[in-house]
């Protein structure tokens, strides 16, 4: 018999940073930060009972999640699917959008999800880079945008994105959900807009494997609900009920704010010190974790801040040069502090 794996999956590629940062060296490769405080005595406390631990939730999610994730996001409970973690609610995204062999518009540098899960479905990627203009369609192709950007913390809004004909899918799951931001952004939203999310960075919560996808148009969300049917039925109800808890705990919010105003600071912080450096420059993030960089030069990037003691994701892991690699100001204030006057003696 002969057996083989097939293409698409074989190419698929995969990236992980299980390794150990070795002593003296500070490890920006993502986010370190401890879940929020609101969030840990409800740990040890599921809350849920032993029939329903041993029974599937609805599709769509827990009714009660959806209107609080709605409430967030500018948009109302039936109108959000609650999905087994970001990756899902993209991959159900992807799945109902465009068909094998279609096309469809990725940015570049970005999250490598975006590409290996749009190959495993059978679609054609073209790439848009970011920073840039946006993508041009042809022909009504589905663009996927995702804002804050990952790895560049580039903010794009609707109305600088295009707006013709087609499918937008926004990954927001950098977003903050704090200030105004994400209420711009939905209010600006059309019936070919969709947006998917993840609680894992909201939340510092990755293990909860809770996300959402949120369509104004009802069939898009009929779609996407059916295919979930056969893909993971219900998310995690743990993972959900504790979700609930936590974004319905009043001191939830105020602890958010405060980390966002946290991120803020600290990114200022290491961009000053790229700025100030000789051999490094960064694009201008205003939202998220993360903070971009380049040399000046054209040599490895990873390299150059390793031999300084401060470990980042390679570029290359985003589809970009080696001459670039990403930060994550996720840490403490003294790692980041202590990366930043290293980065800025480059």
């Amino acid at each position: 018999m002969h057996t083989c794996i097939s293409n698409r999956a074989a190419a698929v590629v995969t990236y992980d940073y299980d390794d150990v940062v070795p002593a003296g060296q500070l490890d920006l490769r993502g986010d370190n930060s401890p879940p929020l405080a609101t969030a840990v005595p409800m740990l040890a406390q599921p809350g849920l009972s032993a029939d329903e631990l041993s029974s599937y939730g609805g599709v769509a999610g827990d009714p009660e999640l959806r209107a609080i994730l709605g409430a967030l996001i500018g948009v109302t409970g039936d109108q959000v699917l609650v999905t087994t973690g970001g990756s899902e609610a993209l991959f159900l995204a992807l799945t109902c959008v465009a068909d094998p062999g279609d096309t469809v518009l990725l940015p570049r540098p970005a999250f490598p999800g975006f590409e290996q899960l749009a190959r495993l479905v059978g679609l054609r990627v073209v790439h848009y880079d970011v920073p840039g203009v946006p993508p041009r369609r042809r022909a009504g192709e589905p663009v996927v945008v995702c804002t804050p950007h990952n790895p560049t913390g580039i903010i794009t809004t609707p109305g600088i994105s295009v707006r013709d004909d087609g499918w937008t899918v926004w990954d927001i799951s950098h977003m903050s959900l704090a200030g105004r931001r994400i209420a711009d952004l939905t209010a600006e939203l059309a019936a070919h807009d969709i947006l998917v999310f993840s609680l894992s960075k909201l939340l510092r919560l990755p293990g909860a494997r809770v996300g959402c996808l949120v369509a104004t148009d009802p069939a898009m969300l009929a779609a996407a609900t059916r295919v979930k049917t056969h893909l993971s039925m219900s998310s995690s109800r743990p993972g959900q009920h504790l979700a609930k808890r936590i974004l319905s705990n009043p001191a939830t919010q105020d602890e958010l704010d405060t980390r966002i105003a946290r991120f803020d600071d600290l990114r200022g912080e290491l961009l000053d010190a790229v700025a100030a450096s000789r051999g490094l420059i960064a694009v201008a993030a205003a939202d998220g974790t993360y903070v971009f960089v380049r040399t000046r030069d054209g040599s490895d990037a990873w390299q150059r801040l390793a031999d300084a003691g401060v470990v980042g994701m390679p570029g290359v892991v985003f589809n970009s040069a080696p001459d670039t690699v990403r930060l994550c100001i996720a840490q403490s204030d003294q790692i980041v502090r202590e990366a930043a006057r290293r980065v800025k003696s480059l």
